[in-house]
């Protein structure tokens, strides 16, 4: 079978581009006898899936045939809507993929699929950039209406698709993401946390500078970081935890608008040496490595995550698989994610405040949930195994 992949997010270091490396790898692997020919927009975002692998310099699978557009630097509209399809048009396409929204206008397969990852271009305009907004709503729309497959990423992406465009997401599959083989490695390859030292640095009875409470992704309104700043605190100057508040996550350039990245409060530092003993500091450390990554998830106490609206929620299982529990918003797409280790809390600082202070208090058990969660649920095999059989049309098999 010949498929081919639009590939124009793979080098995103955010959640799209995790998406999609992740999603890429995972059919390579699952559908070995396939020719999977993958639109890149460079050279450098084909060595990024070699960097998602474990081990971080793993060999990408050999079925895996790169194109590059003519000319580097090409704005994405014409690379979507002119070189990739004259590149695709040549090679009698069984099926196409589109990993990140992309459904150009001419169609090159007989079957067509493109992944979901949620529908903030229309939910929640304001918090896209508008270049992103207006390609992706087009991209959206135009694969509804050629009756494109389209893969949701999890159930609430379903709904939402369904409440928008009636009757679109009644016979859409749902293929939840897995965690990288990056990640996952490097998770695994660290030692176990000391349960009761990590509880006694929560805790407000013993003072532990070492702790931290860890909040994910791009800053801003949708994130509600601001709140987020609000409730950190309010935890340490009332004595309710010592410790600190670290953000890690780029700017959300090209996909977040601008308003959406600006910072909503001016406590921010360079990571000191040592904390100060109730002193509410927040540290913003931006982008950082894999590897620095797992280091953060494995040490917080807890992963905070407060989005008003998110397709998945890639840091929960990410902060699960270390072993570390996670506090989100009630009725999102995140607090489905597990059976534990995750608490949910509504929005209203109040009642927030006092579900903050709740999971503070019931680590040990939400650790205990937590440890070994994510198994098989969350694996490249079921994701690799449910994306062929949904390009090839058959049946998708469960989890």
């Amino acid at each position: 079978m010949r498929v081919g992949i639009s590939g124009l997010a793979v080098g995103h270091p955010t959640g799209l581009g995790r998406l999609s490396r992740t999603y890429l790898l995972a059919l390579a692997e699952a559908a070995g006898d396939w020719e999977l020919h993958v639109y890149f927009r460079n050279r450098r975002q084909y060595e990024h899936l070699s960097d998602e692998l474990a081990g971080g310099t793993g060999e990408v699978p050999a079925n895996i045939q790169p194109h590059y557009p003519p000319v580097p630097g090409l704005n994405r509209l014409l690379l979507e809507e002119f070189d990739l399809p004259r590149q695709f048009g040549r090679l009698a396409l069984d099926a196409y993929l589109g990993c990140d929204f992309t459904l150009p206008r001419r169609q090159l397969a007989a079957r067509e699929l493109v992944v979901l990852p949620d529908l903030l271009p229309f939910t929640q305009p304001a918090t896209v950039g508008w270049r992103a907004r207006l390609l992706y709503r087009a991209g959206i729309r135009r694969s509804i209406g050629r009756r494109a497959v389209l893969l949701c990423i999890s159930p609430h992406t379903k709904d939402a698709l369904d409440r928008l465009f009636p009757g679109h997401g009644c016979e859409t599959p749902v293929i939840m993401p897995a965690i990288s083989p990056r990640l996952l490695a490097l998770a695994q390859s660290q030692p176990g946390v000391d349960l009761p030292l990590q509880v006694r640095g929560s805790l407000h009875a013993v003072t532990s500078p070492g702790r931290f409470l860890l909040s994910v992704g791009v800053l801003g309104p949708r994130k509600n970081t601001e709140l987020l700043a609000h409730l950190f605190q309010r935890l340490v100057l009332e004595g309710e935890y010592h410790g600190s508040l670290v953000l890690a996550g780029g700017d959300g350039s090209f996909h977040t608008a601008p308003d959406e990245r600006r910072l909503a409060f001016t406590t921010v530092q360079p990571l000191p040496a040592q904390e100060r003993d109730r002193t509410p500091a927040i540290y913003d450390l931006g982008r950082v490595s894999d590897h620095d990554l797992s280091r953060l998830y494995r040490d917080a106490d807890l992963l905070v995550s407060l989005s008003t609206e998110e397709g998945f929620g890639y840091p929960v299982i990410e902060a699960l698989a270390h072993g570390t529990p996670a506090l989100v918003t009630a009725g999102s797409s995140m607090a489905g994610i597990a059976p534990g280790g995750v608490a949910a809390t509504e929005l209203e600082p109040a009642r927030c405040y006092e579900r903050l202070v709740s999971a503070l208090n019931a680590l040990p058990l939400l650790r205990q949930e937590a440890a070994g969660i994510l198994s098989e649920d969350y694996s490249s095999e079921r994701l690799g195994r449910q994306l062929r059989a949904a390009v090839a049309g058959e049946p998708i098999p469960p989890r």
